[in-house]
C-alpha cells in the first residue's frame, strides 16, 4: 500500500478569506436553524460499526457531534436524511453564497493548489492501471462543478458524470454539458469513481462506498478524499478545530474506521492510503497563539524557529498517516 509525502505552500486564508468565511458561517448558522428542525432529523449510530456507545459529544452550530467508542469516529447525530440534505444544498443561502461569492473569489488558488494536483494524482494512477483512452468516470455527491470543468479541459476524451449532485443545476448550466448530471448509474459500467469528501457529507457513507464499488468495472479505480478524526489537528484541538462545519462535515472517520468501512464495502484492494495534510500545523499554530496551552508544540512551532524541524514534523505526520486530510485509491477486485 502506497503512502505519499507532499509539500505545498497552500495557506488557509487563500481558500477561505476571513471576511467571506465569516459571512458564509453566519448564513450557515441561520440556514441550519431554519432548515434543520429537530423533528425532521434522524438519530444516528456510528456510521462504521453501528454502535451507540460514545466517548464524548459536543455541539457545533446547535448540531450534535458524537465520538464513537471503538474507533473514535466523529459523526452528526441527529442528522438530516439524504432528501433533506439535498434540499439544504440546493436551497440554502449559505451554499448559494459559497458558490457565487466565496468560490469564485478563491477559484484560481483552488484550481492551482488543490484541483490540478489531485487530477495529476488521479491521472498517474489511471495511466498505471488502465490502457483505455476513453474512460467513463463518475463523481459522487459533488457540491460544486470545478473538478468536472477542469477535467474536461485537460482530458476531453473522458466521459465524466456528476452522480447525485448537491448543487442547483441551473447555476452550472453554462459549464456542465447536458447528460453529465445523473441519478442513475448501471452496475459494472464505470471505469473510475471520485468520492471527493463524499463520505464526509453522506448520511450513510457505507451505502455510498458500496454503490461506488457496484458501479465500477472489475479492476476499476475509486479515488477518495476525506477528513480524518485521527489526524493531528483533531487529536490536539478536539472540538476547537475549525473543521467541524455541519452538515458538510457529517462524518469524520478515523484511520481505523476508514479501513473498516472499506472492508465492509468488500471487494476492494487499497492501493494508496495517504494523509498529505498541509494545513494541520498552521491550523494548530493559530490556536496555540489564542487558546490552547501546550508548551511542547509552542516550542516546536513558535519558539524554535527551525524550518527543518517544522518540515520534518510535517513529513512525520504524512509518513505515519497522522494528518487530518486523507486520500485513498481503491481498486475493485
Amino acid at each position: 500500500m502506497e503512502r505519499a509525502v507532499i509539500h505545498s505552500d497552500l495557506k488557509k486564508k487563500e481558500i477561505q478569506p476571513k471576511e467571506l468565511l465569516e459571512s458564509y458561517l453566519t448564513l450557515l448558522n441561520q440556514d441550519i436553524k431554519k432548515m434543520f428542525i429537530a423533528e425532521f432529523l434522524e438519530e444516528a449510530s456510528c456510521p462504521v460499526t453501528g454502535e451507540q456507545a460514545v466517548q464524548e459529544s459536543f455541539s457545533k452550530m446547535d448540531m450534535q457531534y458524537k465520538v464513537s467508542k471503538t474507533f473514535g469516529n466523529i459523526y452528526l447525530s441527529p442528522r438530516p436524511s439524504m432528501d433533506l440534505l439535498r434540499q439544504f444544498y440546493i436551497e440554502s443561502s449559505a451554499r448559494k453564497f459559497w458558490l457565487t461569492k466565496l468560490w469564485p473569489e478563491t477559484a484560481e488558488v483552488r484550481k492551482e493548489k488543490i484541483i490540478l494536483p489531485q487530477l495529476e494524482w488521479i491521472s498517474g494512477f489511471i495511466s498505471q492501471y488502465s490502457s483505455e483512452k476513453k474512460l467513463h468516470l463518475a463523481e459522487f455527491l459533488p457540491n460544486h462543478w470545478d473538478y468536472y470543468t477542469t477535467a474536461m479541459d485537460l482530458f476531453p476524451e473522458w466521459e465524466y458524470q456528476l452522480f447525485e449532485s448537491l448543487f442547483d443545476s441551473s447555476m452550472a448550466e453554462r459549464v456542465v454539458t447536458d447528460g453529465s448530471m445523473t441519478d442513475e448509474l448501471t452496475d459494472n459500467s464505470v471505469d473510475v469513481t471520485f468520492l471527493f469528501e463524499a463520505l464526509d457529507r453522506s448520511p450513510v457513507p457505507l451505502e455510498v462506498l458500496a454503490k461506488a464499488q457496484n458501479v465500477l468495472k472489475p479492476g476499476g479505480l475509486c479515488f477518495i478524499t476525506c477528513l480524518l478524526s485521527s489526524g493531528f489537528e483533531v487529536k490536539l484541538l478536539g472540538q476547537e478545530s475549525g473543521i467541524f462545519v455541519p452538515p458538510e462535515r457529517m462524518n469524520l472517520l478515523s484511520y481505523e474506521g476508514m479501513n473498516t468501512l472499506i472492508e465492509k464495502a468488500g471487494d476492494f484492494e487499497v492501493l494508496e492510503f495517504s494523509t498529505p495534510s498541509v494545513l494541520d500545523i498552521p491550523n494548530v499554530e493559530k490556536y496555540l497563539e489564542q487558546d490552547i496551552d501546550n508548551s511542547f508544540f509552542q516550542y516546536i512551532f513558535n519558539l524554535r524557529q527551525d524550518y527543518e524541524l517544522r518540515s520534518s514534523f510535517q513529513d512525520f505526520l504524512q509518513l505515519n498517516r497522522l494528518g487530518t486530510f486523507g486520500r485513498l485509491v481503491l481498486r475493485k477486485k
